[in-house]
């Protein structure tokens, strides 16, 4: 082989090698790592509310769970996601595949200032990821004055908004005069104006009483909570308006029938209060303009669910036949007022009587007896 020959060749021949090693990474004294398979995405809890941390809850509030993507429904359940304060608090889970959210609604209402924890465990997403590690999230409820702790709910009722169309949150009022507005799904950075109107009987001929205002609540983000007290002593039944450059906005609502989904997710409980007394000067006007004698009363009580309403009343008239009705809103007259059953007290005048809706729906309830003045769904505020 010719010098010149013998040159080309052993140049060549390390050019391979040199390519070779720069491909394989020889004499770099590094290898290419291999590429991994991309990894599950994370599943947790994304967001909850009332966020942990928070007082001044209402005892009517609901919990709701956000997660970071879809969830198996056979996992989101009471087991999965408990409320404690230490006892564990018995209520019911429901699931919206949509917006990947759990909502717990406690069976009754929570006890007044209390720590309640959420544990959320065992959940998995809808593709069967687990999650990491589980949630927990703390919040308070509102504290009582007065009585404190021992204050027990005796209003309480759903926000929907003022087209009946949407869940907007919660109220309440406890027997120390103390008014819960949780509020969930409204404008962001918006003032709302809290206010009461007074039932009366449109039939009456007299004017209706003034609407007065009973606090404000910030909606923040889109969500507030606002406590106060009622500003007015006495017994009370009537409206609540949420309302915000003077239209209402939201109010309070029961046995929607305009949207049939929002029926089982609703709540409202209230004390009876005595119709001729309530809001000062009674229902129809002043006491002289009431039918009869104000029947006797120990305790009583309006509770919806799910479509159907219960009346409880201890210590009233004996063996005596009430008729119930429900007012779709202010002034209740014939126009707007649903009968809905009758039911006899016992001997000792007692009685508890269910009975469905029927496709009506309103928040004004009441309980006449066959003679004299009966009761109205309300609440009283001490002195």
């Amino acid at each position: 082989m010719k010098l010149g020959t013998k040159f080309l060749f052993c140049n060549f021949v390390s050019s391979i090698a040199l390519s070779f090693a720069i491909l394989t990474g020889c004499g770099s004294g590094s290898n290419t790592a291999p590429v991994s398979p991309t990894p599950a995405a994370a599943f947790s809890v994304k967001s909850i509310t009332p966020a942990s941390g928070t007082t001044q809850v209402a005892a009517s509030a609901t919990i709701q769970i956000t997660f970071s993507a879809a969830a198996d429904p056979a996992t989101v359940n009471a087991t999965d996601i408990q409320v404690t304060n230490p006892k564990q608090v018995t209520g019911t889970v429901s699931y919206s595949a949509t917006a990947f959210t759990a909502t717990f609604t406690p069976s009754a209402a929570l006890a007044p200032n209390t720590t309640f924890t959420v544990t959320v465990t065992g959940v998995t997403s809808a593709s069967g990821t687990a999650m990491a590690s589980s949630f927990t999230s703390a919040f308070v409820t509102v504290p009582g004055t007065g009585t404190g702790p021992t204050a027990t709910m005796q209003y309480q009722a759903s926000l929907l908004s003022a087209n009946q169309t949407t869940s907007n949150g919660q109220m309440s009022i406890d027997t120390d005069g103390n008014v819960s507005i949780q509020l969930t799904g409204a404008t962001a950075s918006t003032t709302y104006t809290v206010q009461f109107c007074p039932a009366f009987d449109g039939s009456s001929g007299g004017p209706a009483p003034p609407c007065f205002n009973v606090g404000t609540v910030d909606s923040g983000a889109g969500s507030g909570i606002s406590t106060f007290l009622f500003p007015q002593s006495g017994s009370w039944a009537g409206d609540f308006e949420l309302d915000t450059g003077g239209n209402d906005e939201y109010q309070t609502f029961v046995g929607n029938t305009v949207i049939a989904s929002l029926v089982a997710s609703e709540v409202y409980m209230s004390t009876l209060q005595p119709q001729s007394t309530v809001n000062g000067t009674g229902v129809t006007g002043p006491p002289a303009d009431s039918p009869g004698t104000q029947e006797p009363l120990t305790s009583g009580t309006i509770t919806y669910s799910k479509g159907s309403v219960q009346f409880v009343l201890t210590g009233a008239s004996p063996s005596m036949i009430h008729s119930t009705s429900e007012s779709e809103g202010l002034p209740i007259d014939s126009s707007g007022t649903y009968s809905l059953g009758q039911f006899t007290t016992d001997a000792s005048g007692n009685a508890s009587s269910t009975e469905p809706l029927g496709g009506n729906y309103g928040d004004i309830f009441e309980v006449n007896p066959q003679s004299g003045t009966g009761f109205i769904g309300g609440f009283s505020v001490p002195k």
